[in-house]
């Protein structure tokens, strides 16, 4: 009798399997991109093959609880995602993950622990954690949606993305990059730090491309602006930018690794390459980033003049690559 109910579990779990092969569409990064929120400050497309054990090895940084997302690792090959940031609300973050999951054995597995919750609405049902509000679901078994906020919008747009108007050099990137971040436009929070030391950033939109290393990362970023002469004023904003962000994050040899850093104009875009990081180094400069896209709330003092030894603006910092004459 044991024996055959254990035969009986097998063919059970593996119809579950057979039936998790539904085909998702065929499509680039970029235009699942459709299926996030239109409004979001950033979005990044993620390779996850090459990054899988960099990946646990930050969700296990971040607590115990997360198991069950870290087991979702290994059944996905990318993700797109976008982050949404709005003055004196939480942060929100969507996510379209692309691979293989198996619904009905991640179903009884969520089943079976009191913290998820299975939820229904006219879009779809969906799973909720009730430590974080973390809300996800499998509509068909190659792709995965997950949010913090409102994953019901996620349901609805999956079969048929909005089209989000994205540069084709960003497209491109999404394909052959491990890591690319896009931002359609600088959020208020560059804007106002700006503003309080007398600047205005001219940027239209700016993404950062990452390629996996034996090292860490390899990082080149563009952005693009409305007119050369504006090019030529973000080059030196974006030098300066590099060296505060070194300072701040106690970058090891951080003069010796400025030299291998070209910022430069080209055209009406401005040009980062060879910025490498380590993996240690790669959160720390998104999670910078994402403090510096957040807007300030009233009453904060303005940003501290820059220390007495720091390079002037006419100039371009220490070991950075110098623009080319014109």
């Amino acid at each position: 009798m044991r024996r055959f109910a254990q035969k009986g579990l097998i063919v059970a779990c593996a119809g579950l399997i057979l039936a998790s092969c539904a085909t998702v569409p065929e499509r680039r990064s970029a235009e699942w991109l459709g299926v996030l929120p239109a409004d979001a400050t950033l979005y990044a497309s993620l390779g996850v093959s090459g990054s899988a054990a960099f990946l646990k090895k930050q969700i296990a940084a971040a607590g115990p609880g997360l198991q069950d997302v870290s087991s979702l690792i290994d059944m996905t090959r990318r993700l797109v995602l976008s982050v949404t940031i709005t003055k004196g609300a939480p942060t929100q973050f969507a996510v379209v993950a692309l691979g293989g999951y198996p619904s009905g054995i991640i179903g009884m597995r969520l089943g079976g622990n009191k913290e998820w919750k299975q939820q229904s609405s006219p879009a779809g049902t969906y799973w909720q954690w009730a430590k974080a509000g973390l809300q996800m679901s499998i509509p068909n078994d190659g792709i995965l949606l997950a949010a913090n906020g409102d994953v019901e919008p996620l349901l609805t747009r999956w079969k048929s993305p909005l089209a989000l108007a994205v540069p084709p050099d960003v497209a491109d990137d999404m394909e052959k990059a491990d890591l690319v971040v896009y931002m359609p436009e600088l959020p208020g929070g560059m804007l106002e730090s700006a503003a309080q030391k007398g600047m205005r950033i001219p940027i239209k939109e700016v993404w950062l491309k990452a390629v996996k290393t034996q090292a860490g990362y390899d990082v080149s970023g563009t952005a693009n602006t409305g007119s050369e002469q504006e090019a030529k004023l973000f080059t030196l904003v974006m030098r300066l930018g590099i060296v505060a962000w070194m300072k701040t994050q106690n970058v090891p040899n951080a003069s010796e690794r400025l030299k291998s850093i070209s910022v430069a104009p080209n055209g009406v875009q401005v040009k980062l390459t060879g910025l490498h990081l380590t993996e240690d180094e790669v959160v720390p400069l998104f999670t910078s980033l994402l403090r510096g896209l957040a807007p300030q709330e009233p009453g904060l003092t303005p940003a501290e003049p820059a220390p007495a030894d720091q390079a002037p603006a006419d100039q371009a910092p220490a070991g950075a690559s110098e623009a080319p004459a014109e």
